[in-house]
């Protein structure tokens, strides 16, 4: 019988399949919603029936952090607070600046029960007596048909991630020896095929380049032979198990997070996040100031209206109950009005403006929560801040001196 909370490892994967399918809808790519709850619950949500209501969910949380959501997904607010914020949590580590990228697609649904399910996420293997993958990485190599294992073939597909693990080599006489490691991140072109490898440089034995077997194309994303990650210094859990073992498969599925772990410990940071996307971070907003000092003017403007109508304001909001800082201070109700779905309504007044793109006006402790009322005040009456100091604002609003504190994410 299905439970009524959803683990983490539950809804992460949920938030994964979502934003994959964003994705592919602003690309303009067709998806198969049905295909993909298929794939959820016959592997990494095996205890539900449905995931379309927590879709829905999903698309309410992105709402509330400010963020853009499915069309086929209306927002649903039936959701516990706790799932919210455990929804928050997962969506915030999906989207950081500093985050793995997502496989482009969501794993294909398999026909059978698998112990090893497909993720899209994979350890390519490479045995140094048959493939010279280091020589090839060191000769700058970008692409390569790469073999996969025959019951892996069907669950490959374009867009799908994965590391280069070489094998151990074991010293003798003047060669050095060389421990298993992660000598790479890849990511497939497209679907396995039963092909030959036209090149022939790198096998020990041109006869293994020359059968036909299924080999996918990959794409060089990180080249990690001048610093290669030991599997030995990897955690000891079940998501490494298998990059210790001596491994006969050319191909096997691996979790997001040891992907994730690779990824960080190799210290990339992606490249293909928009500004829009930097916005909805802490850290991605740091990037963005950095980057602001050195736009022009049309970029600058850009930056200021995707900040101000980002997520940071939202979480500020939530951690202050939506509720005036001003109309608390003078002792008034602090609840402006409730929404259709009552929950109360604030907005984020930035007290340095944003479009200056200074260092700390895109920082959570430059906004201030305020009813509509005050917020127009703000902007347009007898409003003015005195003094912004480090953890606490001075202002003068109607001839009135307040002190308000600051937030801190």
């Amino acid at each position: 019988m299905a439970t009524t909370e959803w683990t983490t490892d539950e809804l992460a994967a949920a938030v994964e399949a979502y934003l994959q399918m964003q994705e592919l809808e602003r690309r303009g790519e067709k998806y198969n919603k049905a295909a993909v709850q298929r794939m959820l619950v016959s592997g990494p949500i095996a205890s539900r029936t449905s995931t379309e209501h927590r879709m829905q969910n999903i698309s309410h949380v992105l709402n509330l952090m400010g963020l853009p959501w499915i069309e086929g997904y209306k927002p649903l607010p039936n959701v516990g607070t706790r799932t919210i914020e455990a929804l928050q949590k997962v969506i915030e580590t999906y989207t950081a600046a500093d985050a793995a990228p997502l496989p482009l697609r969501p794993p294909l649904p398999t026909e059978t029960l698998r112990k090893l399910p497909p993720t899209g996420y994979w350890m390519f293997v490479c045995n140094r007596t048959v493939w010279h993958g280091e020589a090839w990485l060191r000769d700058a190599g970008t692409t390569v048909l790469y073999k996969v294992s025959d019951h892996n073939h069907k669950e490959m597909q374009a867009g799908d991630l994965g590391v280069l693990r070489i094998n151990a080599r074991r010293g003798k006489r003047a060669a050095a020896s060389h421990p298993a490691a992660v000598y790479a991140i890849v990511e497939v072109l497209g679907s396995p095929r039963l092909q030959p490898d036209d090149s022939e440089a790198y096998y020990a034995n041109r006869a293994d380049a020359r059968a036909v077997v299924w080999r996918a194309p990959l794409k060089l994303l990180a080249n990690l032979v001048e610093d290669p990650i030991a599997v030995g210094g990897l955690p000891n859990n079940a998501d490494f198990r298998h990059f210790r073992l001596p491994m006969p498969s050319a191909t096997i599925p691996i979790s997001r997070r040891a992907f994730s772990e690779v990824y960080r410990r190799a210290g990339l940071t992606r490249l293909d996040l928009t500004d829009e996307q930097k916005a909805a971070t802490s850290k991605g907003i740091k990037m963005l100031e950095l980057e602001a000092s050195k736009s022009d003017p049309v970029r600058k403007s850009r930056i200021s209206k995707y900040i101000e109508r980002g997520p940071i304001g939202q979480k500020v909001k939530e951690i202050r109950g939506c509720r005036c800082q001003i109309c608390e201070a003078l002792g008034f109700d602090p609840i402006a009005f409730l929404r259709k779905d009552g929950t109360p309504f604030a907005e984020a007044h930035h007290v340095q403006p944003v479009s200056l793109l200074m260092a700390g006006t895109l920082a959570a402790n430059n906004i201030m929560v305020l009813c509509p009322n005050h917020h127009r005040q703000a902007h347009l009456g007898d409003f003015e801040a005195l003094d912004d100091g480090g953890h606490q604002w001075r202002i003068r609003i109607d001839g009135r001196i307040l002190t308000l504190t600051k937030t801190a994410l």
